[in-house]
């Protein structure tokens, strides 16, 4: 797979064999749950992403809805600890994806927890998420991705450093 900018045109690379057998040039592939792209746009990845916990939230529906007999706190720790996780793996990667693309992890983040606290239709997503202390998506993925630079500055490999430097 070679990576390039969109709008970046080049021909078919030349086979690459190994061990005697050709390689096979592919457009996109997963690499540790992450799909890749040859334009790194992540929109595959991130629609994968958002499909996957959307399932999830499906089987905890019924713990979840307001039938329920968990309270609203034991709701938002169920989505704190088995959707988000999946939704926010790998994020310093794709830190550069598209708002449009943050934005859908952000509408079934607002999803979810309007469910685990059966809010009606006129209540503001801000003011769900204020009241219960959970950070719209964007801001929990920018806080991860600065933690994450912040371990890289104190490795001692230069070539980590040098990358650290370039992400800021």
């Amino acid at each position: 797979m070679l990576f390039a900018k969109p709008g970046w045109r080049f021909t078919e690379p030349r086979t690459v064999q190994l061990f005697g057998e050709p390689i096979k040039w592919v457009d996109e592939t997963r690499y540790l749950g992450v799909t890749l792209d040859k334009r790194l746009a992540w929109s595959k990845h991130i629609d994968q992403v958002r499909k996957k916990a959307a399932q999830r939230l499906a089987i905890l529906g019924p713990l979840l809805n307001r039938r329920s007999g968990l309270s609203i706190r034991i709701g938002v720790l169920l989505y704190k600890q088995l959707i988000r996780p999946m939704m926010d793996y790998a994020c310093p990667v794709w830190r550069s994806a598209a708002r449009s693309h943050i934005r859908k992890l952000q509408v079934l983040q607002s999803k979810c927890l309007r469910i685990a606290t059966n809010a009606p239709w006129y209540i503001g997503k801000r003011q769900i998420h204020d009241d219960l202390g959970v950070p719209y998506f964007s801001d929990h993925i920018r806080s991860l991705t600065e933690r994450f630079d912040s371990k890289l500055a104190g490795v001692e490999n230069p070539l980590v450093q040098q990358l650290g430097r370039h992400l800021r």
